[in-house]
């Protein structure tokens, strides 16, 4: 987890919706503590924040107050659209990319294939990638209109015959190692569970048990392509992991926005009450 993911959490979950006062540097320096973060480490992440302009930064006297921009927002909306586009139902159809790099332009070509992993797509062949989301062609069609050597050729397919060899499912099977997947979802959920049966934290520790789980969820969420249902196992586990991590992010959600709220009353003079728990998307 890198500081720039948990600042990133740290306002979305604890500090842009609770106060609308900006928040002082030493408060983002002493909360970055509780979560082992060095002060040395905050100063310079937030400045790099600041000059991708997903801060504001003002001063009031000697102190230096972070406000949250509409950019950092809309990073946070277009995550969830994203997850919202690709759990709509299948068409039926397979979007294929075949990419055409120089063989001696290395890094284009890992630029492309990791474009394309990073946005659900599977690989059939080395330079044959696909994805039943027309959501993430889109994506990644945008994000490689900028790289002028790639040839990009985009197909919309479907299995030629229902004799065939081959079905949509094992297919599937073939472009993702959906096995590995499935582990890692229950390995997650094995996690949570744990946590649950164990004393609720309070304090700091329960403000580092709060984002650090909420990170490894979206670790796992980030490495699923989302395949419909159809491509899946009937007893595919994450539906049960999100429904886990539900119960867990509402058990520690309250006890950390408690310690945050001591934190924020030295920058208003009174105690932020905790906002109300956010509903978790259905993921799976």
């Amino acid at each position: 987890m890198t500081v720039r993911d948990l600042v990133s959490d740290l306002f979305a979950e604890h500090l842009d919706r609770p106060t609308a006062h900006p928040v002082r540097l030493q408060t983002l320096v002493a909360l970055l503590e509780d979560l082992e973060i060095a002060e040395p480490t905050t100063r310079v992440a937030m400045a790099g924040l600041r000059r991708e302009g997903l801060f504001t930064a003002s001063r009031s006297g000697r102190e230096t107050l972070y406000t949250p921009t509409d950019r950092l927002r809309a990073v946070r909306e277009r995550r969830q659209e994203r997850l919202d586009q690709r759990l709509l139902p299948w068409d039926g159809r397979w979007r294929m990319v075949i990419y055409t790099v120089p063989e001696t332009d290395r890094a284009t070509r890992e630029r492309v294939r990791r474009t394309l992993g990073r946005h659900g797509f599977g690989m059939l062949a080395p330079a044959t990638w696909i994805s039943p989301q027309e959501a993430a062609l889109d994506e990644v069609r945008a994000e490689l209109a900028t790289e002028p050597i790639a040839r990009l050729d985009v197909l919309r397919a479907t299995m030629a015959d229902a004799d065939m060899p081959a079905t949509d499912f094992e297919l599937a099977h073939r472009c993702w190692d959906l096995d590995a997947l499935a582990a890692g979802w229950r390995e997650l959920t094995a996690a949570f569970r744990g946590q649950l049966a164990a004393p609720c934290p309070s304090g700091a520790e329960a403000l580092r048990a709060h984002l650090r789980s909420l990170r490894a969820f979206r670790v796992m969420v980030g490495s699923d392509p989302f395949l419909p249902p159809e491509l899946k196992a009937t007893d595919w586990p994450g539906q049960d992991a999100c429904d886990t991590w539900t119960e867990l992010s509402a058990r520690l959600a309250d006890p950390a926005r408690e310690h945050v709220g001591a934190r924020l009353a030295e920058d208003v003079g009174e105690v932020v009450a905790p906002r109300a728990q956010q509903d978790s998307p259905s993921l799976i």
